[in-house]
This record gives structure tokens, C-alpha cells and sequence, in this order.
């Protein structure tokens, strides 16, 4: 049974092996004319097809289709002179966005986004991580109400997020008044929270990857967005409210991203330097 869709237009295979050579799962190989060709498994991941698309995206000639995705489909490889500058340009210019317009992004864009986010690379290709979203600004405003009451009702009470004091929670009150207009959310319009179960694949590298990714997507977009840890420590304080977003215990949250389109243009990117003392090269 080919499970994978495996096509090979003989006519184009040139045996060359490369797709041999990339397969993680280790299902294809050369036939007697020198074709490539998938043997049949079970089931997809460790001993079978990995889903990677990898020898439809390595073979020279196109040979290879797989999941009904033909080669003439994929988005062309950029030359290395355009795309090392413009990541350059990008991760020099990406802020982390505190105020947001009031202003809901275009559906299309967050849909474009999203569907990036299945080529970010993520530990044995399993493809575990998931996206709670609240993407219409007067659901944000909703929710936000309900948990910033919360959070100040339980600050009455010397219950602050973990890792703050008083002090601390003071100081991001004062904040409010400059820099962010609220300081649970930022003022965002819509968040975005990967998360992944716990106990199989790698579902802490694979959110950070996710959630990394989803940023520089959002820079490269436009948008501006924020890494938020400081209401996962307030929302761990409310069960209940917490429970409103409906993602399951046993999953790893990382952050949550606030998103949207920034209030604030900035002109240009940062100039930081690498210290060399954070750079440690071995020698054996």
C-alpha cells in the first residue's frame, strides 16, 4: 500500500540517490532499473515515511511527488544574497511590540501565517504543536476584562504572578502609564498560544521553534508582536479563567505572542554586539 502517495515520474528519475540519502525513515531506495521507490510500512513516523517531504524537495529533474504535492507547487529556493539580508534586516528590525492599534488583523494574513508555521521545524517531523488563538480584537478585550480584574483582585490579597512581589507587580503598574496599556496583555489585539502535549516527541523545543517562528513571520508581515511570560504566571493563579482558552493540561505552554499592527513605526533596526565572552569555541 503506498500510504505516502509516492509518485516517480520515471522519464525524469535520474537515480542520482539523493532521495535515498535524505529519508529519515529510511523507506526509499533504488530499484533494479535504478528508479526510486518507497517500500510499504505500517504506519507514518519512526519506522515508516516521516512526512517530511524531503525527496520532493531534494530531487534535481522533480521527479518526485508525495501527498498529492507535485515539485512545480513548491515555493522556489531564494538565492542566498537576497535571503541572508533581508533576515538580517528582519531580526535587526523585529521589536517586541508593546501598543497595538485597535485594529483587527486581516483574516487572510493570520491564516497565511499559520500555514507557514507547518514547515518550522519541530523534533522528528510529528507535527505536534497547536495554536489557540483569539483573533477578534472585541473577544481580546472580553477576556482581557476577566482576567485583569482577577489579577488585581488577587494583588489585594498579596497573591502576585510567580516570580513577582509587590514591588515588582508596582513597577508594572507604573509602566501603564508609558510604555505598554496594560500590563497582563500589552494592549494586544488578538494572542497566539502554541502549545503541545507532554510525554512523547520534543514539546518544549518544538513550541519555542513555533513560537519563534510566529514572530519573525508576524515582522515579516508588518505586525508587530511580543513573547509574553508574565500572564502565563497570572493566568496559573486563576484556574477557571485560565481554563476559558480551553488548551489541556498535560500540554506545554511556553508563551503567549501577542499580535496585531503596531501603534509605534520604528525607523530603523538596533545595532547590538555579541560579546565575545558569550561565544565559547572548543578544541579537542
Amino acid at each position: 500500500m503506498n500510504r505516502a502517495n509516492f509518485i516517480v515520474d520515471t522519464e525524469k528519475c535520474i537515480g542520482c540517490t539523493s532521495c535515498v540519502k535524505v529519508c529519515p525513515g529510511g523507506v526509499l531506495s533504488l530499484n533494479s532499473s535504478k528508479k526510486a521507490e518507497i517500500t510499504d510500512f505500517k504506519q507514518f513516523g519512526w519506522n515508516g515515511c516521516w512526512k517530511c517531504e524531503h525527496c520532493l524537495a531534494v530531487c534535481p529533474t522533480g521527479a518526485i511527488s508525495i501527498f498529492g504535492h507535485k515539485p512545480e507547487s513548491s515555493l522556489p529556493a531564494a538565492e542566498r544574497e537576497i535571503t541572508a539580508s533581508v533576515l538580517d534586516s528582519l531580526i535587526a528590525n523585529r521589536h517586541s511590540c508593546r501598543r497595538f492599534k485597535d485594529k483587527n488583523v486581516d483574516a487572510v494574513m493570520i491564516s497565511e501565517i499559520l500555514g507557514r508555521l507547518a514547515d518550522a521545524p519541530n523534533g522528528g517531523n510529528k507535527q505536534q504543536v497547536e495554536f489557540t488563538l483569539i483573533d477578534d480584537k472585541e473577544q481580546m478585550n472580553r477576556f482581557r476584562r476577566i482576567a485583569y480584574s482577577r489579577m488585581e483582585a488577587l494583588a489585594k490579597q498579596g497573591i502576585y504572578p510567580k516570580g513577582f512581589d509587590q514591588a515588582s507587580y508596582e513597577d508594572m503598574k507604573q509602566w501603564e502609564k508609558t510604555v505598554r496599556p496594560d500590563m497582563l496583555f500589552c494592549g494586544a489585539p488578538h494572542i497566539c498560544i502554541p502549545h503541545a502535549p507532554l510525554g512523547h516527541g520534543e514539546p518544549v523545543q518544538d513550541v519555542i521553534i513555533a513560537g519563534t517562528y510566529f514572530e519573525l513571520l508576524c515582522a515579516s508581515r508588518g505586525l508587530g508582536a511580543i513573547m509574553m511570560t508574565f500572564p502565563l504566571g497570572a493566568l496559573e493563579q486563576m484556574p477557571d479563567i485560565r481554563a476559558k482558552l480551553n488548551i489541556p493540561k498535560n500540554h506545554y505552554i511556553g508563551m503567549i505572542i501577542g499580535f496585531g499592527y503596531p501603534e509605534i513605526k520604528y525607523a530603523r533596526g538596533v545595532q547590538r554586539e555579541m560579546e565575545q565572552n558569550r561565544i565559547h569555541r572548543l578544541t579537542f
